[in-house]
């Protein structure tokens, strides 16, 4: 899925960045089976990269800077649908993941219980 930068930035005025460091939530899931997959925090400009290149962007809050999922890793992940809940402040994108989305090499970043951690099962 991809936008001209026309429609990415009229989506992202609409937006309503009040999150820390005026950023809006942003649910990722896999568009195949809708496993939640990582929740992460995007900017104005990290909303407006995403929907134009097609590939996610989010911001970093730890190091203050935008960054593509993959990166690193060479883990990207295609966006297929872009949705925004009824208060403009909270975004799911629907990605097909190439390769695991958790640092850690795991499928999802939920991959732990909450008795897996009280338990210390990490």
């Amino acid at each position: 899925m991809r936008m001209s930068l026309e429609e990415a930035t009229r989506l992202a005025d609409s937006l309503w960045y009040r999150h820390t460091d005026s950023t809006v939530i942003a649910v990722v899931q896999d568009a195949s089976d809708k496993e939640v997959l990582m929740v992460g925090s995007m900017n104005r400009e990290a909303v407006i990269k995403t929907l134009t290149t097609g590939l996610l962007h989010l911001y970093s809050l730890s190091r203050k800077r935008l960054w593509m999922k993959g990166e690193t890793s060479g883990h990207i992940h295609e966006v297929v649908e872009v949705r925004v809940d009824c208060d403009n402040d909270a975004l799911i994108v629907k990605v097909r993941p190439h390769g695991p989305t958790c640092h850690t090499g795991n499928r999802s970043c939920f991959y732990r219980t909450a008795e897996e951690v009280v338990q210390g099962k990490t």
